[in-house]
């Protein structure tokens, strides 16, 4: 299954109580504006763990997996789905800056002070969608996310997540082994490979991925490479083959099965679609999850995930 489609700016504003599950891994082509109004998350995106607390921001861009685990007994989140046409007004130059400036710098924080400000902004929002206006609502709508944007831009501040790695010595290492799948996943790599590079045992690394993420190691790792490879598909003449080779796929069978599979078409299908369809990825990684060779990658530490 690819991603799905949004016309319009809207804003889901729901509580998250324990026990909650982990927010399946996911992705999709708009942006995502992530902030959290009450309680604690571990938000894990693309290959690194947040620790959020009351006012923290994530502005996620299109195409970038991420997933969200709920820690206090009560959260409260807000969710902001838009598109960079959703926000084309004159002389807001500064906003196309500000979403370039956060293509790998997700983590912000709004100052206790401000806080009240941007959620008045996120409830009159909420009420807007309600009102559903077709006419004047998407441009309501569009005039409170600037107005969310600007505050954002003005007085949040940059969170140093170094100093959160060396607080969470587990999100940390979580991170190395995330980060080592999405430098090697074009090439075989083992479980024992990634441990290594996180400074786990595999086993432990294995469990621990999976009770802090959601999702097995070598699921993550095909994640990657089936998203990598829809990528090469679209945007280069490279043959079936050459496209499983350089994703790390031995086998060209297995990688069309599970591409197929995440997809619902064959890679061949998948490169005749138009433009818009062909740059679609998978959405959630339990598409994949049922094709993998092993359920989690842990069957032997020197096997091969590829």
């Amino acid at each position: 299954m690819t991603g799905y489609n949004i016309n319009r700016i809207f804003i889901d504003i729901k509580s998250r109580d324990l026990p909650s599950e982990t927010k399946e891994h996911h992705v999709h082509r708009h942006y995502e504006l992530f902030y959290l109004n009450k309680g604690s998350c571990s938000f894990f995106i693309q290959s690194h763990f947040y620790n959020l607390v009351p006012g923290s921001v994530l502005l996620i861009p299109p195409n970038t997996l991420h997933s969200a685990h709920y820690t206090a007994k009560q959260s409260v989140r807000s969710i902001i789905s838009f598109r960079e046409k959703d926000i084309l007004f004159p002389d807001m130059k500064f906003i196309y800056d500000t979403l370039a400036e956060r293509k790998n710098t997700y983590m912000l924080q709004i100052p206790p002070m401000y806080q009240v400000h941007v959620e008045q902004i996120l409830h009159n929002m909420e009420a807007e969608q309600r009102f559903n206006d077709e006419q004047v609502s998407p441009a309501m709508l569009s005039l409170c996310l600037i107005q969310l944007l600007v505050i954002i831009r003005r007085f949040s501040t940059y969170v140093d997540t170094s100093l959160i790695d060396d607080l969470h010595t587990t999100n940390r290492q979580l991170n190395l082994a995330a980060t080592f799948i999405n430098k090697n996943y074009n090439r075989k790599i083992s479980l024992r490979d990634i441990a290594e590079a996180s400074g786990f045992s595999p086993n432990y690394l294995s469990r621990k991925f999976k009770e802090d993420t959601g999702i097995g190691v070598h699921d993550y790792l095909t994640f990657i490479r089936l998203n990598k490879a829809a990528i090469e598909l679209a945007h280069t003449d490279h043959t079936i083959t050459e496209v499983a080779m350089n994703n790390g796929f031995s086998d060209g069978n297995y990688f069309k099965d599970a591409f197929h599979k995440a997809f619902g078409m064959s890679p061949r299908e998948y490169r005749k679609q138009d433009e818009d369809a062909v740059l679609d990825s998978v959405e959630s990684v339990s598409e994949i999850a049922s094709i993998s060779a092993k359920t989690d990658g842990t069957d032997s530490d020197s096997a091969v995930l590829g």
